[in-house]
């Protein structure tokens, strides 16, 4: 491969041989027909089914989630990046098997992982065995896998597809190619596009990277360059930003799930232990947050990085020392007291600091396959396949494990399995998260359906959910007056009767009608001008880049 001439022909083959893996990646867990127990398994499928109802109805991308979620009327459409969970909906769609959907949707961001980390390591002036085996060691990542199958922590298992894009975007910007800065939007935006808290971890690192290349700022050019990356930052993510921050100020909200870091920090010993041991179930584990780790690959190139440093380049050192920090910080060597002080207490867990650590070491274990092959003088095909047999043996050791250890667990999900909405389990949902401020007596009305006609408690048993809305058909709310229904009061929503408007009251962020007739209430999110607009300008932006970014990789080809 590393030999073909043809341009085409051998981007043709690597596409082709990430397909492979991608398919290898999914395969042996794929034919067991379930996807195995996890902390967020239930949540995250509800978002997925929330979808797929979404789009049988005609309706891609829904703000105001009624089918699942205990059809309490939820506005995780806007709260919650869900665009870049539509390749798992539309698989499972299409598939009409949930379960097919969603490791098809697995295959498909690790295939793009691999590609992306491909293409910046490239440009970053790898050759393209040690670009191949960065890209697979990434796809291949225990991170990644632990965020895909032992935690399901979707957005987090995407947004890692996307921060690589940012961080070489912004390196380009400050320092290497400018003409690169879609990168960094792009990169950015879908990062944003999945997950919250992965966008502010990357922009931490690229708060360092811009220090550490800061002289490049009083460059004209590059300040240009920068700012307009920006600008498209925002417009490719109009679609979640403005929604989000119309629903943000309109009602209080408390901070999503809280936690108290300290206690999540595990000793280093322990990090160093089940790195080694690349642990992938949390039936390894005493605690469940102690199964996250690195991997026993990532792990060899952080240690072969740190007694090799002076043999690196610029760039792997800036990588080991960032990411020997990152390790550190993971663990309750750092004081996470203190920082329970500082806005880093909204990533919740210390151990998410590694998934950028994940991402600043795999270059470094391509970096460290290639210098050590000199010795051995392997050719070019057998230090690939040995690099990916290095990389798949672990691996596939962790998926068995896996699946001895969780293959006959209750909670384990298969095909048409529905969370119920009689479910005591409160961590199917997460309604309090997005949920305005409220007492715990409004906030039961909204989880139990209780509505309150006259001051007097009547439970709501008729539900039919819509999309965007959702139909209240008891006539214990019909032809009344002083009606408190049990939803929350967001931005955007009205209430109808036949073809009439109710005016919409409200009480400790309660929806209250004033009175009522014999028909139906229908409670339906009507996206705002400002909704609508957005959505179109983020697809318009998105498409642009991508377009710019497709032209700069054929001008590069023919340069070269």
């Amino acid at each position: 491969m590393i030999f073909i001439k043809n341009k085409l022909l051998k981007s043709s083959l690597i596409v082709l041989l990430f397909l492979c893996l991608s398919g290898l990646y999914i395969y042996p867990l794929m034919r067991t027909n379930i996807i195995f127990s996890a902390g967020d398994l239930p949540y995250h499928i509800n978002r997925i089914q929330e979808i797929i109802d979404n789009l049988r109805s005609g309706e891609w991308y829904p703000y105001l989630y009624t089918y699942h979620f205990r059809n309490t009327a939820y506005m995780l459409g806007v709260f919650y990046p869900q665009l870049t969970l539509l390749p798992y909906a539309v698989a499972g769609l299409l598939l009409k098997n949930d379960v097919d959907g969603i490791y098809i949707g697995m295959a498909f961001y690790t295939f793009l992982s691999m590609i992306n980390m491909y293409i910046i390591t490239r440009k970053l002036k790898r050759s393209t065995i040690q670009s191949l085996l960065t890209a697979i060691s990434y796809g291949f990542c225990t991170y990644r896998f632990i965020n895909a199958f032992s935690r399901f922590a979707l957005g987090e298992y995407i947004g890692m597809t996307f921060i690589p894009l940012a961080l070489y975007g912004l390196y380009a910007v400050m320092k290497g190619e400018r003409r690169d800065w879609p990168y960094l939007a792009l990169g950015l935006s879908f990062t944003l596009l999945s997950h919250i808290i992965s966008t502010f971890l990357c922009l931490c690192l690229l708060v360092i990277i811009f220090a550490v290349c800061f002289k490049g700022i009083f460059d004209k050019e590059r300040l240009n360059s920068l700012l307009l990356s920006i600008v498209f930052f925002f417009l490719c993510s109009a679609i979640f930003i403005v929604p989000f921050l119309e629903q943000l100020t309109f009602k209080k909200y408390n901070q999503p799930s809280p936690t108290f870091m300290p206690h999540f920090a595990q000793n280093l010993s322990t990090l160093i232990l089940n790195s080694n041991s690349n642990l992938t179930s949390a039936f390894q584990v005493s605690n469940w947050w102690e199964l996250a780790n690195i991997g026993f690959i990532l792990l060899v190139a952080l240690i072969w990085g740190i007694f090799n440093y002076r043999k690196l380049d610029e760039i792997d050192k800036f990588l080991i020392i960032t990411g020997s920090l990152l390790f550190l910080m993971s663990t309750s060597i750092f004081p996470w007291t203190l920082g329970m002080r500082t806005p880093l207490r909204i990533i919740q867990f210390p151990f998410r600091l590694l998934e950028l650590d994940s991402i600043l070491l795999s270059p470094i274990f391509g970096t460290m396959i290639v210098k050590t092959s000199k010795n051995l003088k392997l050719s070019n095909s057998k230090l690939i396949i040995l690099g990916i047999l290095f990389v798949i043996m672990p691996w596939y050791s962790g998926v068995k494990n896996l699946i001895l250890l969780q293959k006959n667990q209750s909670n384990n999900f298969f095909n048409s399995k529905v969370y119920s909405s009689k479910s005591k389990n409160m961590t199917y949902w997460w309604l309090d998260q997005y949920t305005p401020k409220m007492t715990k007596k409004s906030f039961n009305s909204v989880v139990y359906h209780y509505a309150y006609v006259n001051n007097k408690k009547v439970v709501l048993q008729k539900l039919n959910p819509i999309s965007n809305g959702i139909i209240i058909k008891d006539k214990k709310v019909q032809n009344q007056k002083q009606i408190i229904l049990p939803i929350a009061h967001y931005k955007n929503l009205e209430v109808y009767q036949g073809k009439s408007k109710i005016p919409i009251k409200e009480k400790d962020n309660l929806i209250m009608l004033a009175k009522t007739n014999n028909k139906p209430l229908k409670i339906k999110y009507e996206a705002s001008a400002l909704d609508t607009i957005s959505k179109y300008i983020s697809i318009l932006f998105c498409l642009i880049l991508l377009s710019y970014i497709i032209k700069i990789e054929i001008n590069n080809m023919k340069l070269t």
